[in-house]
């Protein structure tokens, strides 16, 4: 098992949903840990989730006496990804926290009112899948028809589930897996971890060396797959998803990766 000294840290980046909260309460120690830890480090929530608006993700934390100053979504990635690529328009299968990103960019989120054929001129340049838990089967159609039409496919996460304290339901990956079953193609990007994208979007702004950063999560094949691309060193916690597989380890592309039960456990570090 690799060895993590917290003091050559400068720079710690957490997954927020299974890791320091989950459905929107604090998970038992979160609050205490990252209190102590923002003493001496930087702190950043990078999540795949893009249903909310970074401002409303770092309020929620906030609310639960999280102190979090910089978050990164994945809807942050699409923003970013929409204006280097030059994409005007876009249809959205997905929430507020990425329509409003993207609209912050001026990037156009366009809608149709019940119309279920794409006039070729009227297509945007661009669909962009994320979770949507108001999705219908007539957005799901949309979606797909743009893509048959010539529209780019563009995918925010592949996060097939999501924690609730229902169990786990349907995340973004599964939307995005049914728009590909639909259209008999994969999206061109997934933008989200593991990707590894974002990370070295975070390594930059703040200006730290990647052997200089932590990424703390409790998706294996997200949080931890993509640091390891990023060259990041990881920690995968024992909470959230990661308290549903029997063996976690299949998942890894390196199985060196120390596991902590909770979060308190890295005060011990």
């Amino acid at each position: 098992m690799s060895v993590i000294n917290l003091s050559d840290i400068k720079l710690i980046i957490f997954d927020a949903d299974g890791v320091l909260v989950e459905d929107g309460t604090a998970i038992p120690g979160a609050p205490e840990v990252i209190n102590q830890l923002r003493k001496e480090k930087e702190i950043v929530v990078f999540s795949n989730n893009s249903t909310r608006h970074p401002n409303a993700v770092r309020d929620r934390l906030i609310a639960q006496n999280i102190n979090i100053d910089q978050v990164i979504t994945s809807s942050v990635l699409a923003a970013d990804f929409c204006k280097k690529e030059e994409i005007q328009t876009v249809f959205v299968l997905g929430e507020h926290g990425l329509v409003d990103i993207l609209e912050e960019n001026d990037i156009r989120v366009k809608t149709w009112s019940e119309k279920i054929t794409i006039d070729e001129k009227d297509l945007p340049d661009a669909v962009i899948v994320g979770m949507d838990r108001t999705a219908t089967y007539d957005k799901f159609a949309l979606a797909s028809q743009c893509i048959l039409r010539g529209s780019r496919f563009i995918a925010t996460n592949p996060d097939k589930s999501f924690p609730t304290p229902r169990g786990l339901e349907p995340g973004a990956g599964s939307m995005i897996a049914a728009i590909a079953a639909a259209t008999e193609t994969d999206p061109e990007i997934i933008l989200g971890k593991p990707n590894p994208l974002g990370y070295e979007l975070i390594l930059k702004k703040f200006g730290v060396n990647s052997d200089e950063a932590l990424m703390i999560g409790d998706r294996y094949e997200t949080d931890i797959l993509g640091a390891i691309r990023a060259k990041i060193p990881a920690l995968i916690v024992n909470t959230g998803v990661a308290q549903t597989r029997d063996n976690p380890g299949k998942f890894l592309e390196h199985p060196k990766v120390p596991v902590i039960e909770t979060l308190a456990s890295l005060l011990d570090l």
